[in-house]
């Protein structure tokens, strides 16, 4: 095993560890906005219902954990075999692609937020890995 399919492991593992406390934060949102009935949150003066807006965020959540996930196994499928790294390969293109569109988009409504940029490393890191490990097969 090279350094590159050992480091894309790494990444990989730290990714699905990730990605389940990112989907366990998700599920403990919609169970916790069932407590929140008849409470509201005011958003820009106007009054929104706080368990619906828990469960839609925490759907999002989830959502984004499962995504996570994936990309996490697809990262050591293609670290234990450099043939099949071409899936996980695509998915940080695209992942990278879409990062900069929202880092791109956030910077112009003015806000910034620097976790997007920490994701947007984690991404081309994974594509630099996934681009040695191709390269191997």
């Amino acid at each position: 095993m090279s350094g590159s399919q050992k480091a894309l492991k790494v990444v990989s593992v730290l990714l699905i560890i990730y990605a389940v406390a990112m989907a366990a934060f998700g599920i403990f949102m919609v169970a916790g906005g069932s407590f929140l009935v008849g409470e509201t949150v005011d958003v820009d003066g106007t009054a929104q219902a706080a368990n619906v807006m828990a469960a839609a965020l925490g759907a999002g959540t989830i959502a984004g954990g499962v995504i996570d996930l994936i990309i996490g196994l697809l990262g050591l499928r293609g670290a234990k075999n450099p043939r099949k790294v071409g899936p996980f390969f695509v998915l940080c293109i695209i992942g990278l692609v879409l990062g900069l569109v929202s880092l791109g988009m956030s910077i112009a409504q003015g806000s910034f937020n620097p976790w997007s940029l920490v994701s947007l490393v984690i991404i081309a890191v994974c594509l630099y890995l996934s681009a040695q490990v191709k390269k191997q097969a």
